[in-house]
């Protein structure tokens, strides 16, 4: 049986100003390595964003969604050289979002650029409200890194209510933090998810002399971003750490 490896967490020097590398740069080297598609989770407007805050708010989206969009033309631009186009090899591009509220993240799936467009309240909404709009919309949040506590981040925050799963393996995590987050997932018996956080190429999955990074695998390969939300719901899919 096929397994068909999805990277759930990544970052582009478009939108996230912790990030080193485009969208259009991650296709090839994650194709090589296995995967059958990403999800560009770049950092909104209440993280670690290079977006200029002092711009219209149409501007700020269309610059926020270009790391995405640049990552998905060139996916189909590789899939139409490799003659991949409408197999199951077809290398796919998902548009996802990682909000920040106080040090908290967010993985967001289901709200796409004509949402966010007409909806600029979302900057200033808080946990209980966006998770009512995902819900809504048949979307899917999970709770990033949930232990994850440095310099930056001045407390470990948790919202049970307000997450439908929590990512348990994530490879810019300490393994203790990993470990916490995964015995918070048994004790609320939430579904899971495992992620990268990836912020450049430099970080190549399963190279020599690199850390395994992460993702989801399934035994079928993603339609779309809600085909993804049923299945983390439904637990329809495997780890990989």
């Amino acid at each position: 049986m096929n397994a068909y490896k999805y990277e759930t967490h990544l970052h582009t020097s478009q939108a996230s100003a912790c990030a080193h590398s485009e969208g259009k740069e991650y296709i090839k080297p994650f194709f090589d390595a296995g995967y059958s598609g990403i999800f560009v989770t770049d950092h909104f407007f209440g993280g670690n964003t290079c977006i200029p805050r002092n711009a219209d708010w149409e501007t700020r989206i269309k610059q926020y969604c270009s790391g995405y969009k640049d990552a998905l033309k060139a996916a189909e631009e590789f899939n139409k050289k490799n003659k991949l186009t409408g197999t199951d090899r077809e290398f796919k591009v998902f548009f996802g979002i990682e909000q920040t509220f106080n040090g908290d993240d967010y993985l967001i799936y289901g709200l796409d650029k004509q949402w966010l467009l007409n909806h600029p309240e979302i900057e200033t909404i808080r946990h209980a409200e966006l998770f009512e709009i995902v819900e809504k919309a048949n979307g899917l949040i999970i709770q990033a890194h949930p232990f994850r506590l440095r310099d930056y981040i001045k407390a470990i925050h948790l919202h049970p209510r307000d997450v439908h799963g929590v990512e348990i393996y994530n490879a810019g995590n300490k393994s203790s933090e990993n470990d916490l987050a995964e015995i918070y997932a048994k004790q609320y018996d939430f579904p899971v998810t495992s992620g990268s956080d990836i912020h450049s190429i430099d970080f190549i999955p399963d190279a020599p002399g690199k850390l395994k990074i992460g993702g989801m695998s399934f035994d079928t390969p993603l339609k779309d971003v809600f085909d993804y939300a049923e299945r983390i719901k439904f637990n329809r899919g495997q780890i990989i750490r």
